[in-house]
């Protein structure tokens, strides 16, 4: 018993697939803006085979033109926009002229090949050459982004996967057309599975394509959000979430680590003087020396405002003390600018403060202030015994000489004002 199996129904259900896909490809656009370009080619794309599989799936009830010439040329050119858009996808170089040469090229020789029905093998097998060389051309593009590590590693495979997939499926096409020839019947009838597996690839192709593409968006869209989630966007550094985040994970794992509160002094006055476009160069600058100033492994983040943490994974006291002894001294020989001289305050808490982050920045964050309290520009590495309690002294005037008291009265520390410093 010969299976026969219905290709107009086939393709007319890919065809709305595609349509579907366009419309998801188009409004996702605005989901991710440095894929928004790209996604506008996929769309494009997808629309194209929508058409083509719609205007082959109505031949008879629409005109030759439109279901032969036209249907062809749009079914095989939209591997061109599929192309444009990967490249544009993985940072290539834009080439949009080769999309619209070869879909003009395309349509002169649907044209010329007319509407007859004996020319649908060299209409299959051009398809099949065109699809083939574009979906080869895209393989290289999409394995340089999974070497290079900046995109989401699944779907980059999956893609990979899809693209070398279709490439061979249609050089069997390509193969099985030559050899055996394409038997379609008038009512759009063939026999065999192999004769309905090349529409079936061919139907299926570009959805999958769509689900791939929206996957390897979200991969980014995924990871530019973890990226905002952990990364200081100014400094570069660690948010104070992902430094704590990080440093407990450290300290689970064992080891005698330091810990270094550091705060620019009066850095409101940085602000007030050279705008916060000065105060943000500040900030830049600081960051870029503590990380060249700052061993391998160290765990640095911004812990709010113009204060800052670093983490020493492996060291005594005495070799965080001097570590900050050394940066300290680094920040008052940098220049940061004319006229902008900048200090910093450090605080060093050890293992021996307590086992927990939380005792390390209580212990830090008091040492901090007494740094400050001290008359800033200089580390505090231990609690002075005999000294109350202190707290954040306010910033003198701009033009004012300021000397900060010996001793402060005690009292509770109120919060920190933003900025202060």
């Amino acid at each position: 018993m010969t299976l026969v199996f219905d290709v107009r129904t086939l393709l007319f259900v890919g065809s709305l697939s595609s349509l579907a896909c366009t419309v998801m490809l188009w409004s996702s656009r605005g989901l991710h803006l440095p894929s928004k370009v790209a996604l506008r080619w996929a769309a494009g794309s997808q629309l194209m085979f929508g058409l083509a599989l719609g205007g082959v799936a109505l031949r008879g009830a629409i005109p030759d033109l439109l279901s032969f010439q036209i249907a062809h040329t749009l079914g095989t050119g939209a591997a061109a926009l599929a192309y444009e858009g990967v490249r544009r996808l993985t940072g290539a170089r834009p080439l949009p002229w080769l999309a619209v040469g070869t879909n003009l090229a395309l349509l002169a020789v649907n044209l010329r090949l007319g509407s007859d029905a004996s020319h649908l093998v060299a209409r299959l097998q051009l398809n099949s050459a065109v699809h083939a060389v574009f979906a080869a051309a895209s393989v290289p593009l999409l394995l340089g982004r999974l070497r290079g590590g900046d995109d989401a590693t699944g779907p980059l495979r999956w893609a990979t996967g899809f693209m070398v997939l279709f490439v061979v499926g249609h050089l069997l096409r390509l193969g099985v057309t030559s050899i055996a020839g394409a038997h379609v019947s008038v009512d759009g009838m063939v026999e065999g599975p192999l004769q309905m597996m090349m529409p079936t690839v061919f139907a299926l192709g570009p959805m999958v394509y769509s689900m791939i593409l929206i996957g390897l968006v979200n991969g980014r869209l995924a990871a530019d959000l973890w990226r905002l989630a952990t990364v200081d966007v100014l400094t570069g550094l660690r948010t104070r979430r992902s430094f704590v985040d990080e440093a407990r994970r450290m300290l689970e794992a064992g080891g005698q680590p330091v810990l270094l509160m550091l705060d620019l002094d009066r850095f409101k006055q940085v602000n007030d003087r050279h705008g916060h476009v000065g105060g943000d160069r500040v900030l830049v600058h600081f960051a870029r020396l503590l990380r060249e100033h700052s061993p391998e492994g160290s765990v640095i983040g911004r812990h709010g405002g113009e204060e800052f943490c670093l983490l020493l994974p492996q060291a005594s006291p005495d070799e965080g003390q001097a570590h900050a002894q050394r940066l300290c001294d680094a920040v008052r020989s940098t220049s940061f600018g004319p006229s902008m001289p900048v200090t910093v305050s450090i605080g060093v808490a050890s293992a021996a403060d307590g086992g927990t982050l939380e005792a390390l920045l209580l212990a830090a964050d008091r040492r901090l202030y007494s740094a400050k309290a001290g008359g800033r520009d200089r580390v505090v590495a231990a609690d002075d015994p005999l000294a109350p309690d202190t707290e954040r002294m306010p910033e003198a005037p701009h033009d004012a000489a300021y000397e900060a008291p010996a001793v402060l009265p005690s009292a509770p520390r109120p919060a920190k004002a933003l900025g202060a410093g």
